[in-house]
């Protein structure tokens, strides 16, 4: 199956400094692809630069390299697709860093400051290196850390670790990956410092930072071991710097965290510490930014929160307190950091927002405020 993977990745050396970038870089707008090749987009936030996983297991990217996340042997920046490997059956991203999955082996390139390459140091690389972990089916790229889920619904994380959030049971940081105490997990999302694990009995399990009530336990206290929280029958999940949503089996979907923004979508900007009913229904799954949430209802998106970059694609720069209609057909989205991609039919792919470092794949620098059409993948 084709997958397209358009991923952002945020550029900082060190985690104090790229921490306030981040808090104000993540999100943005879309534009279109008509590409006959057609493809899936993987949610992969965080970050400016892109990635495109054709049908044939080529993997091209694009956008921001200072850290070699593009795996080329080089760190410059791309403002044209380019294709950095082969043999993929799938791909991911944490905060300047890409990794891939060949033949269920993980392979990654990139920012290694805190040892989220999972390769035993911390040193950066500028191509694709083998961790030696086997039997990967998935990836969920956190802020400086990564996270992955085996055939047998293990999860096994590597990387920065200061509030718990790989979910081991302590703060240390690591260098190779560990299993989690935690099994039977369908999908991971995971914000700033901070993680969530969906099990395959709709159960949600929290770890991490939680100032601002991210994890919906009806607390700020920082969770340093998993939490169970009181939500159940869960269908899908995705997480915001500092919020999160879900969705529930009957199409309902919820939030908490932090809502300066609106990006709860309850008609307030007031955090909340446990998940609240948005009263938005018929929703089939969810994606966040830094602040900004979507929500896929009816094959449209809604959307709410933070819209500086029109990264809302509702064709102005106001930010929302309540789930707005974009009126743009989707199938499947992507959220970065300041964008997101939509793809709304085979080959069809729509994109908007923040394009400093050409993450958008438009051949070019400049940021949209309105959906474009992506004509430019290979």
């Amino acid at each position: 199956m084709k997958k397209l993977i358009l991923s952002s990745i945020l550029a900082s050396t060190s985690f104090a400094a790229s921490a306030d970038f981040v808090f104000q870089q993540r999100i943005a707008p879309i534009q279109t692809v008509e590409n006959t090749v057609g493809g899936s987009i993987v949610q992969c936030s965080f970050g400016f630069h892109s990635l495109y996983l054709r049908d044939d297991k080529t993997l091209w990217g694009v956008g921001y390299n200072a850290k070699g996340q593009l795996g080329l042997g080089h760190t410059t920046d791309q403002l044209n697709w380019v294709q950095i490997a082969d043999n993929v059956d799938s791909a991911g991203c944490s905060i300047n860093a890409t990794y891939i999955i060949k033949s269920g082996q993980l392979w990654s390139t990139g920012s290694n400051y805190y040892g989220q390459l999972g390769l035993g140091d911390t040193l950066d690389k500028s191509s694709f290196q083998n961790t030696g972990l086997t039997d990967v089916k998935s990836i969920e790229g956190g802020y400086v850390a990564n996270h992955i889920i085996k055939n047998n619904g293990s999860v096994w994380a590597a990387g920065h670790n200061s509030h718990g959030q790989l979910g081991l049971g302590h703060t240390t940081n690591q260098s190779v990956y560990k299993a989690t105490n935690i099994n039977n997990v369908k999908k991971i999302s995971a914000g700033y410092m901070s993680t969530r694990y969906l099990k395959n009995d709709g159960t949600l399990w929290s770890v991490g930072y939680n100032v601002h009530g991210q994890l919906g336990v009806n607390n700020i206290a920082n969770q340093f071991n998993l939490v169970n929280v009181a939500i159940s029958n869960v269908a899908d999940i995705a997480s915001g710097n500092y919020h999160s949503l879900v969705v529930k089996n009957d199409g309902s979907v919820w939030s908490t965290g932090k809502n300066s923004k609106g990006q709860l979508g309850l008609g307030d900007t007031i955090d909340k510490l446990s998940f609240q009913n948005t009263g938005l229904s018929g929703v089939t799954s969810v994606y966040a930014t830094s602040h900004s949430s979507y929500a896929v209802k009816g094959g449209e998106i809604w959307s709410t929160g933070h819209n500086t970059y029109g990264q809302l694609g509702l064709n102005d720069n106001n930010d929302r307190s309540t789930f707005q209609n974009a009126s743009v057909p989707s199938v499947d989205l992507l959220t970065g950091y300041n964008h997101f991609i939509s793809k709304k039919q085979k080959g069809v792919f729509s994109a908007v927002g923040h394009n400093n470092y050409g993450t958008l794949g438009l051949g070019d620098n400049t940021n949209r405020s309105a959906f474009t059409e992506v004509t430019t993948l290979p």
